[in-house]
């Protein structure tokens, strides 16, 4: 099948930033969304969102990061996509293609692995209000261990996620859980239940997420 590119005039001499893959029958739908001049290269059954990026060592920013965030968020709540890292680019067309071509089967594989999920972000932190010296009662380190570990049985998969919080005294970990989002309120009940069974321990709870957590681009 010969890739195509969607909604563009010519490919040559610009560079595009990478907004996200999704699948190549939706692909009119995500460039609609995404808009900002948004383009779709497609190969075979995976196609490639981007749009006109200044060049190819397009430095990241605060506003470019909480513009790619708000792009996911559109994008994802109605359209299956694997989120782009914010400010990957691609000198020409031409590399678009070159990159989409190499990595359809596993893009493919990716997307079929994400479809009908969401993430979600739990972090556990010490209730210094509610702390306890009762000896029947686990610390909150080992209480947010048994929490993971129980929220774990109602996830495809998790990944620990690294914050600058992990350290200050308060917050004790933090983890992304791949939820269908069919369960996403059994889920949410889930941490609140392990919540409120551990007296020194509080769980936050944060999503539905575009699947940040769970997608690795090789380029």
């Amino acid at each position: 099948m010969t890739p195509t590119p969607i909604g563009m005039a010519s490919v040559r001499g610009t560079a595009f930033r990478l907004i996200g893959i999704a699948r190549a029958a939706a692909v009119h739908d995500a460039v609609r969304i995404v808009g900002g001049g948004a383009q779709g290269f497609t190969f075979r059954e995976v196609a490639a969102i981007v749009r006109p990026s200044a060049s190819k060592g397009e430095a990241r920013s605060d506003e470019m990061l909480m513009e790619h965030h708000a792009i996911m968020t559109a994008l994802s709540r109605d359209n299956l996509v694997l989120p782009a890292p914010p400010g990957a680019t691609f000198r020409s067309g031409a590399s678009v293609m070159q990159w989409l071509e190499l990595h359809a089967v596993a893009l493919a594989d990716g997307l079929a692995y994400v479809d009908g999920r969401c993430g979600a972000r739990v972090t556990a932190e010490r209730d210094l209000a509610g702390a306890t010296s009762d000896p029947a009662v686990l610390p909150p380190s080992a209480a947010a261990i048994e929490s993971f570990r129980a929220l774990r049985r109602h996830a495809s998969a998790t990944v620990p996620v690294t914050t600058d919080m992990v350290g200050d005294g308060t917050t004790i970990a933090a983890e992304a859980f791949l939820v269908e989002r069919g369960a996403w309120d059994r889920f949410a009940a889930e941490v609140l239940a392990e919540d409120e069974r551990s007296p020194g321990l509080i769980l936050r709870l944060s999503g539905p997420w575009p699947v940040y957590d769970f997608v690795r681009l090789q380029f």
